[in-house]
């Protein structure tokens, strides 16, 4: 859905450091049940007191998504899952919670959704022609990019679900207090590395917005077309499950990506379509179809060889060879300058000179009778482009030309790419320290693989980098890198307290972390019953572990306040 705006209710972009008036409600009424929790676990505490609790989970692909199903389930289990009133997810949690908050009471059947989720996992079948239709659509958006195609073809295979229901939906039921509120996080792919302001973007169920520039619009409207802090141009919204795609997309280096999505790619052709997918009846259209994707697929091997890799002859010999029939197109004359000068260009003209073939085979072949063929191309040539490119999270900047954000890097993009929070901190501490957010706890559950200290590290150096208060970390603290402990404590005079909890440790799985951290790796995308129950376990432990930890914390912090 496209819609112009002219005449109806003017929606701008909400310039402001306070928190939506949704989250408002939401938390005004998520502190009357925290207080009742609160008193369950023989601590008394005044509404105004109330010290809000936040858990966080970390990134790790599906291994993450399972580890925090068993760390919720397991808070619930000791009553401190009532406690909490911000729940933070990046990369592979966000796979996890928003098929928590689809339901009203997820909190009390935590244990039934989680077990038919793994049923999921294990059992369920992805909708090739579901994931089909989503993607061909999306191609047709001028923001249309790598995340749109890893959405629907890696994430929907990898959950054996296309999430098509909106996080706005989850609005309402955030603000009957029956949970705590999500946050979920994504970064500027062009500002990441620089830890500035505009970095950082938020997703609740009522807005999408910049912390650390006080820019926000509703979630409706993410995607959708700004200008000078106004909406001019309404897109349709955007679903969970490119939004799962949008948060989590960092399973790996670029090659092993790249590899992935190539792969997907080129075996589409063996997937049998149904009907209203495909034509029966291609007639003059499917031997240039057929060519076409071909050089689509030589096109991108190539693209993945090194300049003195002798195969990069070959590929081109072959793309020669399809196009013989055609040596007069500009097609064939641009790969025979380039079987030229394979061996002399650099990588940057190679770049440039696929880029530059993908665009005009489609201008020599690219005009189908049949629509289908047509869309079909169109959608595989502007993967490979977004694939040379590294196009990933492309979408409408609802701060283009606005003038009350002083922030040119991001106002003057019409376009802004946004990517997998992982890549920065691997965990959603940047929005979870919002000031107005008030955290006094925070429960960090660190799903990462490799150094188990990573996230809180980078936490510390944000936080000094921006004046945010944050506890001073002791990095002499966190040199058992191989065999950390179970928890880590750090408190700070008017900071909030933060518990790191590495999932894979020496109190839960004593002389088996090495076993378990290759046998969980990000790579891992398929698990059995068996593989899903030993991690479940493992993340269950963990708070077992260090419940009476964080109980002790709360009094502690209650105390302070009263």
């Amino acid at each position: 859905m496209d819609t112009n705006v002219a005449g109806k209710e003017k929606i701008e972009v909400r310039i402001s450091k306070s928190l939506s008036d949704g989250e408002g409600r939401a938390i005004a009424a998520r502190k009357k049940n925290v207080k009742k929790a609160l008193a369950k676990l023989g601590i008394q505490c005044d509404l105004e007191n109330i010290p809000n609790i936040a858990v966080l989970g970390a990134g790790g692909a599906v291994r993450a998504m399972i580890a925090l199903y068993g760390t919720l389930i397991e808070l619930k289990k000791y009553h401190l899952l009532d406690c909490v009133m911000y729940l933070g997810g990046v990369s592979g949690s966000t796979w996890c919670l928003p098929a928590l908050y689809k339901n009203e009471d997820w909190i009390e059947e935590i244990e039934n959704l989680s077990k038919h989720q793994f049923e999921n996992l294990v059992q369920g079948q992805w909708d090739f022609n579901k994931a089909m239709k989503a993607v061909l659509e999306a191609a047709e958006d001028e923001c249309y990019s790598l995340t749109d195609f890893w959405s629907y073809f890696l994430v929907h295979k990898l959950l054996n679900k296309l999430d098509e229901d909106k996080l706005s939906a989850h609005g309402g039921s955030c603000e009957t207090g029956k949970k705590p509120y999500p946050i979920y996080a994504a970064v500027n792919k062009q500002t990441y590395q620089n830890q500035n302001a505009g970095t950082w973007f938020e997703f609740t169920p009522h807005e999408v917005g910049i912390p650390g520039l006080g820019a926000y619009v509703h979630i409706k409207y993410f995607g959708s077309i700004f200008q000078n802090g106004q909406l001019i141009k309404e897109k349709k919204e955007k679903n969970i499950c490119f939004l799962q795609g949008l948060w989590g997309s960092a399973l790996g280096d670029e090659q092993n990506i790249s590899k992935t999505i190539s792969d997907t790619l080129q075996n589409f052709r063996k997937y049998e379509r149904s009907e209203d997918l495909t034509s029966t009846d291609l007639d003059t259209d499917s031997t240039k179809f057929n060519m076409l994707y071909e050089c689509y697929q030589t096109l991108l091997e190539l693209q993945s060889l090194e300049s003195t890799d002798k195969r990069g002859v070959d590929k081109l010999d072959h793309l020669e060879n399809i196009l013989k029939d055609h040596s007069s197109s500009k097609s064939y004359e641009l790969v025979r300058r380039m079987h030229e000068t394979w061996y002399s260009a650099d990588e940057q003209r190679k770049k440039e000179e696929y880029m530059t073939l993908f665009q005009t085979l489609d201008a020599d072949f690219g005009d189908f009778n049949n629509a289908f063929s047509q869309v079909f191309l169109n959608m595989v040539n502007k993967t490979c482009l977004c694939l040379l490119n590294w196009s990933w999270g492309s979408t409408n900047n609802f701060l283009y030309h606005c003038s009350d954000v002083e922030f040119p890097d991001l106002t003057s993009n019409p376009i802004i790419s946004l990517i997998d929070a992982g890549l920065a901190i691997n965990t959603a501490y940047p929005p979870i320290l919002r000031p107005e957010r008030q955290v006094k706890l925070i429960l960090s559950f660190d799903f990462s693989a490799g150094d188990p200290f990573l996230t809180i590290k980078k936490a510390a150096e944000y936080c000094e980098a921006h004046g945010i208060p944050f506890p001073k970390i002791d990095e002499n603290e966190l040199q058992d890198v191989d065999t950390p402990s179970d928890c880590y404590i750090f408190r700070g005079e008017h900071t909030p307290t933060v518990m790191h909890c590495p999932l894979f440790n020496k109190i839960n799985c004593p002389g088996k972390i090495a076993e378990y951290r290759e046998q969980f790796s990000t790579f891992k995308l398929s698990y059995s019953d068996e593989e899903i129950e030993k991690l479940v376990s493992a993340a269950k432990k963990n708070v077992a572990n260090v419940q009476q930890k964080i109980l002790e914390e709360i009094k502690h912090i209650v105390g302070s306040s009263s």
